[in-house]
């Protein structure tokens, strides 16, 4: 027998009872898991469960709509961090570590597991931070160092290509070694080296020439200060020996981050080629996915030079292909006379103002923590004294030891 003729054999006021009864026992299924819901002993062992099963779907299911009954304790947001930080949700993995900490300071697997997630979202300074009170054996685990004078070695070469006649290739070398000075202080120094052949303007002989070989070395040190998990300061200073002029330059910034974003505020000042420069940048990293699968960044930089005012931009894309390849692309517009990129760490003392650019990188992750970064570029610039815009390749590798 159909339901509809059913209803009609029992009349309405019987159908309506029915419905009524239905209900009442939905509601009352209800009622009695919302109630369960606010039994702290039922919650706490149900969710501590789940955790040992790994049932991350489940555990996140309850652990919500426990909190959203009110029934909101440190350690169900430590489980919930475990259970996002497993399934790589990393933006969800702080918003839970890190109430759990914050109610519960002693608490070192709330700690321990917020260190463990700021170091998946690749950000060593919040991690050494809170890590600094976790026992020997829990930061070795980890992967983070304690205080020593080398925790990173990296070595970068870079080849530069053009057909304009009047600019030969050049070469560029760094060495780069990280120190760990204390679980708020790091300090990486850079010291490298750039070699090109130019022709110039042989000054006193009209229509003349001669060939220079441009030869400098550049020593960049920069100083991160964590002091907060959300809060970081920078300060940098940059030496060039002297060629195309004197170079001295000094720099500061903040960041600031939060779990799906993070933004920096730089100011660069000093002298470059004989002239005082001044560079305002400002930083931003989006996670649209909460985590490292996807993210954008871009840079606003204005250079103020010789009483003018030069505005660059950067915009740019990267993610994980493989749990041990990454890619970005990248490109930038915006001719500049000098610019510094990197806090520092690359200075475009330019004899030929910047243009456009774009570059693409690969970073491959290896073992014994090894980590190689191949960045392939192209851009143009201008010979001034011609008014002559040229194109250049690059193509640069750098290989890293991380302890």
């Amino acid at each position: 027998m159909s339901s509809a003729p059913f209803i009609r054999y029992l009349g309405w006021s019987w159908a309506w009872r029915l419905a009524l009864l239905g209900w009442l026992l939905v509601a009352g299924a209800g009622r009695t898991c919302a109630q369960q819901l606010l039994d702290y002993q039922y919650v706490d062992s149900l969710n501590q469960a789940l955790l040992e099963q790994q049932r991350w779907r489940a555990l996140d299911s309850v652990g919500r709509a426990a909190i959203a009954q009110g029934s909101d304790y440190p350690a169900l947001r430590r489980r919930l961090g475990a259970g996002a930080l497993a399934t790589s949700h990393l933006a969800a993995a702080l918003r839970y570590y890190g109430p759990a900490l914050h109610q519960n300071p002693l608490d070192d697997e709330a700690r321990a597991g917020l260190a463990a997630t700021y170091l998946a979202f690749n950000q060593p300074g919040p991690a050494a931070l809170l890590a600094g009170t976790l026992p020997a054996e829990t930061s070795r685990a980890l992967g983070l160092p304690r205080p020593r004078a080398l925790t990173e070695l990296e070595v970068e070469i870079s080849t530069l290509q053009t057909s304009e006649r009047r600019r030969g290739a050049g070469t560029y070398g760094r060495l780069s070694v990280g120190s760990r000075l204390s679980p708020r202080l790091s300090l990486t120094q850079d010291f490298s080296y750039y070699h090109q052949s130019v022709e110039l303007p042989r000054y006193g002989f009209p229509g003349g020439i001669e060939e220079h070989r441009i030869s400098q070395n550049q020593y960049h040190a920069l100083l991160v200060g964590q002091l907060a998990p959300r809060w970081q300061a920078k300060a940098g200073y940059d030496f060039i020996t002297r060629d195309l002029g004197s170079n001295h330059l000094g720099y500061l910034a903040l960041a600031y981050a939060r779990p799906v974003w993070t933004a920096q505020a730089g100011l660069y000042a000093g002298m470059v080629t004989d002239t005082a420069r001044v560079q305002a940048d400002l930083r931003l990293t989006v996670y649209p996915l909460g985590n490292l699968r996807l993210y954008g960044f871009g840079r606003g930089s204005l250079v103020r030079s010789v009483g003018r005012t030069y505005p660059n931009a950067l915009l740019g894309a990267g993610g994980r292909l493989r749990p041990w390849l990454w890619a970005e692309a990248w490109g930038s517009a915006g001719a500049v006379p000098v610019l510094a990129e990197a806090d520092g760490t690359y200075v475009y003392n330019l004899l030929d103002p910047l243009g456009r650019r774009a570059a693409a990188s690969l970073l491959i992750l290896g073992a014994r923590r090894l980590r190689l970064r191949l960045v392939y570029g192209a851009e143009q610039r201008r010979i001034t004294l011609i008014n002559k815009s040229y194109s250049l390749s690059s193509f640069s590798a750098a290989l890293a030891w991380i302890w």
